[in-house]
């Protein structure tokens, strides 16, 4: 077979997959709203988009490109608003150097993982985050400014050891107020001998298409699973991911997980009139975050553009007593710390702590819209 009827063959091969995640979008069993449903066909065409950026354009460590993951407009698998996601492809046998300005951000985590890209494929070893890192812990200029080398190798002053089987670096900037507070300046460098500009062959782009066709399926399955695994947690937060409710493909996708955060969902079930009012109290040791967001049945955040949708520590409104009190509804309730569910009375939330050991599980409770008035 020649190189167009093969390059013909991978580009039917995508758009099949691309059926393939409508098919599986229908078949969802979704107690889901109009908006629900029209947020799933939207967020097949945002996977789409995700995976052709990141497994196609930009998956080359010989010529590292660290670039912004995630938008208001491309979310990935229960993305936080208050996030700055960046990621970078990377090979276990080269030598980096990470330099920039700190920012403003509370945290920036550092999370080496293993390949994503081959997630759920048959043979494929298992996978997760190899290095967990944050760059307070490294030496900085007093303006900020930091340079960190990223080998197997040990190297002189600021050094992260690049494991075996290290396939990544997923950076996790989170801030309190990501209108304000001053973002990070970033830039990957491979370091060493130069090597020739890549041209693209007919081979490396076959294999490019039918791996972001492969890896968009296990993230729309994914997806779709954390949604029916939530039915086991109803109006109350359960502990962490991992549960035995959760499918093979989801735990897999935990194991990648920055290791400084600690995370708590569940779903909320409303009746027309009710809301849902959380209580968050505080570790008994100091902690840098903690953040909610309520994500639609496609493990997306709802749209925090136009309403309030998540909150945080530094956001919310706290009690004298040093908690807080978050209340989630389809209406203003009239209170402090409302979360705008849009209207829809049924949806997934997420709680995040970070640098937060032995955070304690939120309580939440029931009540109604006319005694939050009271």
């Amino acid at each position: 077979m020649d190189s167009t009827a093969r390059l013909s063959q991978a580009h039917q091969h995508w758009l099949d997959a691309q059926r393939e995640v409508a098919s599986l979008i229908v078949a969802a069993q979704h107690p889901g709203s109009p908006q629900d449903w029209a947020e799933g066909f939207r967020w097949a065409t945002r996977i789409a988009s995700i995976a052709l950026d990141w497994v196609v354009e930009k998956n080359d460590p010989l010529h590292p490109v660290l670039f912004l993951q995630q938008d208001a407009y491309r979310k990935f698998i229960v993305d936080n608003p208050d996030l700055n996601y960046h990621f970078c492809v990377l090979d276990a046998a080269e030598t980096y150097r990470l330099s920039g300005n700190r920012g403003e951000a509370p945290y920036v985590g550092f999370t080496f993982g293993t390949d994503i890209f081959h997630w759920g494929s048959a043979g494929s070893e298992p996978t997760g985050t190899l290095t967990q890192a944050h760059i307070d812990q490294f030496e900085l200029a007093a303006n900020g400014d930091f340079e960190i080398i990223i080998s197997a190798t040990p190297h002189p002053g600021n050094w992260i050891k690049l494991e075996p089987r290290t396939q990544h670096l997923a950076i996790r900037e989170t801030f309190i107020d990501k209108g304000r507070q001053r973002p990070a300046r970033l830039h990957m460098e491979r370091l060493g001998p130069p090597i020739e500009p890549p041209r693209l062959m007919p081979d490396d782009f076959i294999a490019k298409l039918e791996l972001a066709a492969s890896f968009m399926l296990f993230v729309v399955r994914t997806c779709i699973a954390m949604w029916a695994g939530s039915a086991s947690s109803v109006n109350a937060f359960h502990g962490a991911p991992g549960s035995a409710h959760v499918e093979a493909q989801e735990a897999e996708v935990d194991t990648h997980c920055d290791t400084d955060m600690a995370y708590m969902g569940a779903r909320f079930q409303l009746e027309p009139g009710q809301a849902l009012k959380i209580k968050i109290r505080p570790p008994k040791r100091a902690f840098c975050y903690w953040g909610l967001v309520l994500v639609n049945p496609w493990a997306e955040s709802y749209d925090y553009r136009f309403a309030s949708t998540c909150t945080n520590n530094g956001r919310a409104t706290c009690n004298e007593d040093g908690t807080w009190h978050i209340v989630i509804a389809a209406e203003d309730p009239g209170v402090p710390n409302w979360l705008d569910t849009g209207g829809r009375l049924t949806g997934q939330m997420l709680l995040r702590w970070v640098l937060a050991p032995n955070a304690p599980i939120p309580t939440s409770e029931l009540t109604t819209l006319a005694a939050l008035a009271r």
